[in-house]
């Protein structure tokens, strides 16, 4: 927790040194940041974070937008078309770095039409059961899984995320057979998606 906490505190101060370096004070207007995911998901709490973080410094809003859709399309989309002048920014996870493998047509370039700024928060992939489940290990679900094969299901957080690769990797890997069921959103903290 304090790593991303730490990495979003030099991403705001790299973005208040960027607006004293540039020749017109930036940002001289609001600051629109996408986020390609429902209300409530870690990449929403993560920009909320950071964008409260630097309007404590900027003299201008920022403006957390929720687009959700298409594995994260419908926000890159927008922010592939909206004007390069530093004022509309998206939060992205490890989707949209999958996405032109997943999709044979994209409406934008994932490799020419982004510019990174920052890594400013990691997360692992955790397989989780509840407390009360007979499985103690990954050693007990797929001994479960190869015993009735399309028994058992995982949850992620839609194709090409790293929850469903992970899901994947490990039906690969140990030769089993899960049912893979993405999730839309969540309701969390009270937000519906």
């Amino acid at each position: 927790m304090a790593g991303w906490v730490w990495r979003t505190a030099i991403a705001a101060a790299a973005m208040v040194m960027a607006g004293f370096a540039s020749a017109q004070p930036f940002p001289a207007k609001a600051v629109h940041i996408l986020v390609p995911y429902p209300p409530g998901g870690g990449v929403d709490v993560l920009t909320r974070t950071l964008a409260e973080a630097v309007s404590k410094t900027w003299t201008q809003s920022i403006v957390v937008e929720n687009r959700p859709g298409a594995g994260g399309v419908i926000a890159s989309q927008a922010i592939a078309t909206s004007a390069p002048d530093g004022y509309n920014l998206i939060m992205v996870a490890s989707g949209h770095a999958t996405n032109p493998f997943l999709y044979p047509k994209l409406p934008y370039d994932t490799f020419k039409d982004f510019s990174p700024i920052s890594l400013l928060a990691s997360s692992p992939n955790v397989l989780l059961v509840r407390a009360d489940s007979p499985f103690k290990s990954v050693g007990d679900v797929i001994a479960a899984a190869k015993a009735k094969p399309g028994s058992l299901s995982f949850a992620h957080a839609g194709n090409g995320t790293s929850t469903q690769l992970a899901g994947e990797l490990l039906k690969s890997l140990a030769k089993i057979d899960l049912n893979a069921i993405p999730y839309k959103g969540k309701k969390v903290m009270g937000l519906e998606p």
